[in-house]
């Protein structure tokens, strides 16, 4: 895929999340404590998924910051470029990232960029 192709596609798994995070808030009365659990190879991810981009970037956290700056204007020109791998980044803050080795050693984080390509699949809490 081209660089210029990049801003036409769209990644299913980020898709996917995203249309569920909207139904989850659709569901919230009915279902007030469920949240979206992501399973990768390696863990288990619980946190909230930012589907937006936010009001003011200035007062982001830097990673998602850095993350919807880019997004608006990214400073490397790919429009010629050859992109391979190409994967949606799927932003996310107050993580609790639970290994699946050591699972009473949970491990947490502000925010966390997670490529869709990691996941495995979704499940809720």
């Amino acid at each position: 895929m081209k660089g210029k192709e990049l801003v036409e596609a769209v990644d299913f798994k980020k898709l996917t999340i995203v249309e569920l995070q909207i139904k989850f808030e659709e569901l919230k009365d009915k279902y007030p404590e469920k949240k979206m659990i992501f399973l990768t190879q390696s863990a288990t991810i619980e946190a909230d998924f930012q589907m937006q981009l936010a009001e003011n970037v200035e007062e982001e956290p830097i990673l998602g910051r850095a993350l919807q700056e880019y997004e608006l204007s990214p400073e490397i020109d790919i429009t010629d470029k050859t992109i391979v791998n190409s994967t949606a980044c799927i932003y996310l803050t107050d993580v609790k990232l639970t290994p699946l080795a050591s699972p009473n050693s949970p491990i947490y984080l502000e925010e966390f960029i997670l490529f869709s390509d990691h996941l495995l699949g979704l499940t809720t809490t």
